[in-house]
């Protein structure tokens, strides 16, 4: 019988560590990441914890990159899960970098795992609490339809062109164009995927304890300090957590759930827009 493979993009980040920990007690895990040294450090962790683990240094904005990932991880068994984690924010990356990782990273990742993904497996598109901040025009939607299209990258910085006297905010919108297109993006995907057995979905975290949000704390601590507030619990999340939803997620108690985005941030966009309950 051939091994199940998981394969986790941002695999030596908060999130991706903690999901690691997690499909790891079942399966061989591949890391990926454009950090070499945290990535080994990552593997070393799953290893000493007695897993079958392997890090490949891989920049999923580079399409060779990730087909030489792809190729890897079929080698080893059957690809049943693919985790793809990895993005950057506005807290401390520029506004082409962030749609250069995280809609060119997710189209790779997507296309290239979808042949090689087993009937049964999963893949599961990180988005971002961002994703649902503000109503989407339908210009973005029109946008996202053409992402096989050449002058695609040239459409997306169309749509943040309007901010781009103002650094931070155009990084900012940025981060929320990049990451609505994941969640729709995934949605697209979702018949081609169960054609072939398959799911697909997307997450959309809210404020974790990862260093991405770290950063942000450190950089922007007036926005971090309101985000806090926002939030029911008053506390952030714990990369954990994340990691027992996507193992739910990956199990076949979870079979019928695709095509969707899972928001998952502790009540902070229902306090935000509806008015509640005291």
């Amino acid at each position: 019988m051939k091994k199940i493979v998981s394969v986790i993009t941002g695999g030596h980040g908060g999130m991706g560590a903690a999901i690691a920990k997690e499909l790891g007690r079942d399966s061989v895990v591949v890391l990926a990441s454009r950090n070499a040294e945290a990535l080994k450090k990552a593997q070393q962790e799953l290893e000493y914890m007695g897993y079958e683990a392997y890090a490949v240094p891989a920049d999923i904005r580079n399409a060779d990159a990730v087909r030489a990932l792809a190729d890897f991880s079929a080698s080893l068994g059957q690809v049943m899960r693919v985790i793809h984690t990895a993005g950057v924010s506005p807290a401390d990356t520029a506004a082409d970098e962030i749609l250069d990782t995280n809609v060119l990273g997710t189209v790779h990742m997507t296309e290239t795992f979808f042949p090689l993904l087993a009937e049964g497996g999963v893949m599961i598109n990180f988005a971002s609490l961002a994703a649902h901040t503000i109503e989407a025009p339908d210009d973005w939607f029109e946008v996202f339809d053409g992402y096989s299209d050449p002058g695609f990258y040239g459409k997306l910085q169309e749509q943040i062109e309007p901010f781009n006297s103002d650094a931070f905010a155009c990084a900012g919108m940025a981060y929320c164009l990049s990451k609505r297109f994941v969640i729709y993006y995934s949605q697209k995907n979702t018949v081609r995927f169960a054609k072939k057995g398959c799911r697909i979905l997307s997450i959309s975290p809210g404020s974790y304890m990862t260093p991405m949000h770290h950063a942000l704390i450190v950089n922007q601590p007036e926005t971090a300090q309101m985000q806090l507030d926002s939030i029911p619990f008053g506390r952030w999340g714990h990369p954990y957590e994340i990691a027992a939803l996507v193992s739910f997620l990956c199990s076949p108690g979870a079979g019928y759930l695709s095509g969707i985005d899972i928001l998952t941030d502790g009540g902070q966009i229902a306090n935000t827009f509806v008015s509640q309950l005291d």
